[in-house]
């Protein structure tokens, strides 16, 4: 029986592999022969990011093995965070939706885009496929009031700030004050960055922020220029192993993870990039590319000739419409949209987005962060009608449903 269930997991028949555990431990609970049982299912569940469906037998596994840190940390990751309710019930459908584990991580977020505009016009991005919205830096007083706001109201003690949505953070002249202020505030900062820069940087790394992310595409001058427009591969290199040295000069704990967007015409260089971030000591994740923002992505699921202006749909991996008829098998059909119970995203002006995957106007919630509560930021947040629309067009960011992959 324990060959068959691994067989049904291997496969990737994960309710089936669920119905006949089940059975077999209501049958056999006491059975020495099925110690191993809590573990394969958790574990296999896990993997395959079912985290609720995980939980119990996590739990079981753990309190076989409580020496486990591994197993423990697993469990903790599958277990919705205190400051999350189940369910919620949606303005839109009418039904009680169930939230999952946060997949971005277990803090909730807060996403303050600190630069209003970004020096490339990246295609798959809105900054390059989009009607141009207001640009600017956040002033450092306006940063400030903000954070005070965050540790007053966040309903998680320990929420996470990343300094970035659409805008890229490293051309705010004031960068390194502002993690300065966070640092003070008491958070840890998240950056990300096209690292197309030419000056700054070494105040930034030795400001000491906690993460960055690169991102990379192309790792010829030819293939970059398609994704990366405008942008110079040779500027970033020269920037990542500048990064390295930095942080060794300035003994900081930065973590540094390359993310590596891929499209049909890179996929041959991944283990390329993999040996420069090995040799730098950074991480490499391979990420496979997507179109934003949903206001585009839903203009061409619709079939708008206009979605597209640059032209990148034809290099992505998979067609934006083949991508989500895979979702909409896939998805949790009762399921919330993590971007509306884990973040709140707020503008370079102080104003609010609906969440961190729209660009615009129409789309941000009106008022500022600074006038209004948590409570009705959320309000908004569901009533807004956008989110109907991405619901239905099964855009959201949901959790995965127990299905068999595979007959």
């Amino acid at each position: 029986m324990l060959a068959e269930i691994s067989a049904h997991l291997a496969a990737g028949r994960f309710r089936s592999a669920v119905a006949a555990a089940a059975q077999l431990q209501a049958t056999r609970r006491f059975d020495p022969a099925l110690i191993a049982l809590p573990r394969l299912m958790g574990e296999a569940l896990f993997a395959a990011r079912l985290w609720l469906e995980a939980q119990p037998w996590l739990a079981d596994a753990a309190a076989l093995e409580p020496w486990d840190a591994g197993l423990a940390d697993r469990l903790e990751q599958c277990r919705l965070p205190a400051w999350l309710a189940p369910s919620w019930q949606d303005p839109h459908s009418g039904r009680r939706l169930r939230r999952h584990p946060p997949r971005e991580g277990r803090a909730y977020s807060y996403t303050v885009d600190v630069v209003g505009t970004c020096n490339l016009r990246c295609p798959s991005c809105p900054v390059g496929n989009s009607p141009a919205r207001p640009r600017g830096f956040m002033a450092p007083a306006l940063f400030g009031q903000i954070l005070a706001k965050i540790r007053a109201e966040s309903p998680d003690p320990a929420p996470r700030l990343t300094l970035y949505n659409w805008g890229e953070p490293l051309l705010h002249p004031e960068l390194p004050r502002l993690i300065g202020m966070a640092h003070d505030a008491g958070f840890g900062v998240q950056l990300s960055t096209n690292l197309n820069i030419r000056h700054g940087l070494e105040a930034v790394i030795s400001a000491a922020p906690e993460e960055l992310k690169i991102s990379l595409s192309g790792f010829t001058p030819q293939s970059y220029a398609r994704s990366h427009r405008r942008g110079d591969l040779a500027l970033v290199l020269a920037n990542m192993r500048e990064v390295r040295r930095l942080i060794d000069k300035h003994r900081v704990g930065t973590r540094v993870w390359i993310g590596h967007h891929i499209y049909r015409f890179n996929k041959d260089q991944i283990p390329a990039v993999a040996a420069l971030a090995r040799e730098l000591g950074f991480a490499h994740h391979p990420i496979d590319a997507f179109f934003m923002p949903l206001e585009r992505l839903g203009d061409y699921l619709d079939g708008d000739p206009a979605a597209d202006p640059g032209g990148i749909i034809p290099d992505l991996p998979l067609d934006p419409r083949q991508r989500q008829a895979a979702l909409t098998g896939q998805q949790d059909p009762d399921s919330d949209c993590e971007l509306r119970y884990a973040q709140t995203v707020i503008n370079h002006d102080g104003s609010l987005a609906l969440c961190c995957s729209v660009y615009d106007q129409a789309n941000m919630l009106g008022g500022n962060f600074l006038d209004l509560d948590h409570a009705e930021i959320q309000r908004r947040r569901y009533a807004h009608p956008f989110c109907g629309t991405c619901m239905a067009k099964r855009m959201h960011y949901a959790g995965r449903a127990l299905i068999d992959l595979t007959n």
